[in-house]
C-alpha cells in the first residue's frame, strides 16, 4: 500500500463511502418515516444498496487498499438534515425521497465518470449493476409521489 492512492483507488474507495453512506442515509430515513405509519419501500432499497458494499470492498482490496468507512459525524449531520426537512416540511414523505434521491446523484455521477470501468470486465459489471440499482431506485421514487 503506497501513501499516495491512485486515481483508481481513490474512485473505489469513494464509491465504497458513497454506497455506505447512502444504505445507511436510506435505513435512517426509512425510520423516521416508518414512525410517522408511512408507506415506503426505503428499508428494501437500503437492503439492496448493502448488498454492494462486500462486494466493492473486494474491489478496494483488489485494488491494494484498506477498505475505509464514512465519516459517522457527517453521516449524522446529512440524518439530521433529513429530519430537519421532514419536520418542516408539508410532504414529508416527498420530502425524504427527494433528500434520498440528492444522495444517490453523487453516486451516480462518479460511477458515470470511474476510470474502474476500464480496469476490468468484473469491476464494470459491478458499476453497471450499481448504477442499474441507482436508476430503478429513482424510479421507485418518483413513482411513489
Amino acid at each position: 500500500m503506497s501513501i499516495i492512492r491512485t486515481d483508481e483507488q481513490a474512485d473505489a474507495q469513494e464509491i465504497l463511502r458513497l454506497t455506505i453512506k447512502t444504505a445507511d442515509f436510506y435505513r435512517e430515513m426509512g425510520e423516521s418515516l416508518s414512525k410517522d405509519n408511512v408507506n415506503h419501500r426505503l428499508f428494501e432499497i437500503a437492503d439492496m444498496r448493502e448488498s454492494f458494499i462486500a462486494p466493492l470492498q473486494q474491489i478496494v482490496r483488489a485494488l491494494h487498499e484498506y477498505p475505509t468507512a464514512p465519516d459517522a459525524d457527517k453521516e449524522f449531520v446529512d440524518e439530521l438534515r433529513g429530519k430537519v426537512t421532514k419536520l418542516f416540511s408539508t410532504d414529508s414523505k416527498n420530502a425524504i425521497f427527494d433528500k434520498c434521491l440528492e444522495q444517490d446523484e453523487a453516486l451516480a455521477e462518479l460511477i458515470n465518470t470511474t476510470i474502474l470501468r476500464s480496469k476490468s470486465t468484473e469491476f464494470k459489471q459491478l458499476l453497471d449493476s450499481l448504477n442499474e440499482h441507482l436508476l430503478n431506485t429513482k424510479t421507485k421514487l418518483k413513482a411513489a409521489y
